[in-house]
């Protein structure tokens, strides 16, 4: 009898708590090597499996810590419990394996306080040690590794189909293989409710991503609460009820700070600003004149402003890059945002900025002429210099979009660059290898989002490209590889609101955070996938409405059922199971298998 055989069998006789996924046609039978129930998400970097058993007690059951002074641990262990133990009615210990009696988690580095950009992997490297005997305990590095270990310790339990609560001996030794692991949410097409953005939250701590990008304002909305212009959100949101508050934004930071994710807010400038231009003819102050100012007019029709030229501009585009008080008023409102976010890093965008109205304009013709300017992508690096230096000014640290280098323009060296282009979004680009490769001659730290736009969709298991792509793919020196520090998923808000925006995203996104997180020889998609339908049917479980991945099901969950299962159902099957295995035991005993 072979042990693929056995533990085939095994996991039958579990499918109906742990979840179950087959095929698409019987001609097609799937390939790869059907994971163990208790398999985490992503894989560890080390994983010594054991096949000793163990229960726990969820009477007794216990989560201690060394750091639990500090609130994201202690906030961390309740929170746990709750998914350790979360089948709360039925759950129970097994009388056929030894007690696991809980679990201490050891934090080296106590600091509690607000996560950085990891440059340093081992900073968020722990440890799990589960022995035979019982004992347990999570070895972490931080308060941040330590949030890691108690994720991937709360999925290496699992019950079987009586509901029993089980856990194999086990050691694991983990750290990420990038620093930076982000998903990028827009809130401006289309506004997303706090409770979508913390269920978003809660989904990324469970696949290990450790940074929110907020794309928060665009052309079409502007939800977020300027206090000193108050009128960017009265005129420039959708709607009184479509606005997130300053508190209600740090609201999201400490919920984020609590998992371990930074919370990076983006403010696209000089183009995807007519969420600012809304505000007008209103917005007048002493010192800044009207916000009108502050959007080139274009001169579409070559004589007169305020003139489209349909499709290269519209009737005015993107901030006036020549007016001193452009910079003034970004001044007094970026550091409006830093009183608000906590962040070191602020994201500019600067993408997609299109020039028909710049070279449209007169007074921009006047400014270039008088600068000894040629080139329109002079005037670019007149505003990126200005901005840059403004922001740093005010001790802020900066990411933007790659548009300005592929045009010529040089950021300042400290400058994160994200790539975003690739020919599957718009086949007049190139592909996303190509432009990192160029980026990465100039000595740019990047992070790639290229071939992780999530709002693309198609059917079936796209998900598998998703996993197969590779930051360190492109042509390079491994010191050029070495300048990308991660990656980052992008579900853009133009079809996507809160009713279909999780389970859009996951658990697609959960093939990335596999990517950044496990070894570069972490490459079996088929295998990966049965892991990812118990990630998926975890987070299920945990209240976050993923979609399937493949044909199956999830166990005996409320969602799936139309009643409650008879607690004789499960008798029966554990029934049939015992006898099949001490019927199999018996053969291979006697040598006929």
């Amino acid at each position: 009898m072979s042990k693929h055989l056995l533990l085939a069998l095994l996991l039958f006789s579990l499918r109906d708590v742990q979840g179950y996924i087959t095929y698409i046609e019987k001609r097609f039978p799937l390939e790869g090597e059907r994971s163990p129930p208790g398999s985490p998400w992503p894989l560890p970097r080390e994983w010594k499996k054991s096949s000793t058993v163990l229960t726990i007690d969820p009477n007794d059951f216990y989560l201690s810590s060394n750091a639990e002074r500090c609130n994201i641990i202690r906030k961390a262990v309740n929170r746990y419990m709750s998914y350790i133990l979360i089948d709360s009615e039925k759950g129970r210990s097994s009388f056929d394996h030894p007690v696991m009696p809980g679990v201490q988690v050891n934090v080296e580095n106590k600091d509690c306080g607000y996560p950085k950009l990891i440059k340093n992997t081992d900073q968020e490297s722990y440890n799990i040690e589960i022995a035979e005997s019982g004992e347990a305990k999570i070895s972490a590095k931080t308060v941040w590794s330590a949030l890691w270990g108690l994720e991937t310790f709360s999925q290496l339990v699992y019950q079987d189909t009586n509901h029993a609560y089980l856990i194999n001996a086990t050691a694991i030794s983990d750290s990420p293989r990038y620093g930076y692991r982000g998903i990028l949410l827009d809130s401006a097409r289309h506004f997303q409710p706090l409770k979508v953005l913390k269920q978003n939250l809660d989904a990324m701590s469970f696949n290990k991503f450790n940074t929110f990008h907020w794309h928060l304002v665009d052309d079409q909305s502007f939800p977020f609460e300027s206090k000193i212009y108050p009128n960017l959100t009265v005129k420039g949101a959708y709607s009184p009820r479509h606005v997130y508050t300053q508190n209600d934004v740090k609201d999201i930071i400490e919920y984020a700070r609590l998992r371990g994710i930074r919370v990076i807010p983006e403010f696209d400038t000089p183009g995807h600003t007519q969420g600012f231009a809304k505000a007008y003819p209103d917005l007048i102050t002493p010192c800044y004149g009207s916000l009108l100012d502050l959007i080139t007019p274009c001169y579409g029709d070559g004589k007169n402003p305020y003139t489209p030229n349909y499709p290269e501009h519209a009737d005015s585009e993107m901030l006036n890059p020549i007016q001193n008080y452009t910079y003034e008023f970004f001044n007094a409102f970026f550091k409006e945002v830093k009183d608000v976010f906590e962040d070191e890093y602020i994201h500019l965008g600067m993408d997609e900025v299109y020039p028909g109205c710049w070279k449209s304009n007169p007074d921009i013709k006047d400014f270039m002429k008088r600068n000894g300017m040629t080139k329109i992508s002079e005037v670019e690096q007149y505003y990126v210099d200005r901005t840059l230096a403004n922001v740093n000014s005010m001790g802020y640290k900066y990411m933007i979009w790659q548009d300005p280098i592929d045009n010529g323009v040089k950021a300042a060296e400290d400058t994160i660059v994200e790539v975003w282009k690739d020919k599957y979004l718009d086949s007049k680009l190139d592909y996303w290898y190509n432009y990192i490769k160029n980026i990465a001659a100039k000595n740019y730290t990047m992070v790639l989002s290229a071939p992780w736009y999530l709002n693309y969709i198609s059917y079936g298991q796209d998900w598998k490209k998703y996993y197969e792509a590779d930051p360190r793919g492109f042509d390079g020196t491994e010191a050029q590889k070495d300048l990308v520090i991660g990656g980052e998923a992008c579900m853009w808000g133009e079809y996507v609101d809160g009713a279909n925006l999780i389970p859009r995203l996951w658990p697609r996104a959960s093939a990335v955070g596999e990517r950044l997180w496990s070894r570069e020889d972490v490459r079996d998609v088929e295998s990966a996938k049965f892991r990812l339908d118990e990630q998926r049917c975890r987070m299920l479980r945990r209240g976050i409405p993923t979609q399937p991945i493949l044909n199956g099901y999830c166990g005996d969950y409320e969602w799936e059922m139309n009643e409650e299962i008879p607690a004789s159902a499960h008798t029966v099957h554990v029934n049939l199971t015992v006898s099949l295995f001490v019927c199999l035991i018996s053969l291979i005993d006697s040598g006929i298998v």
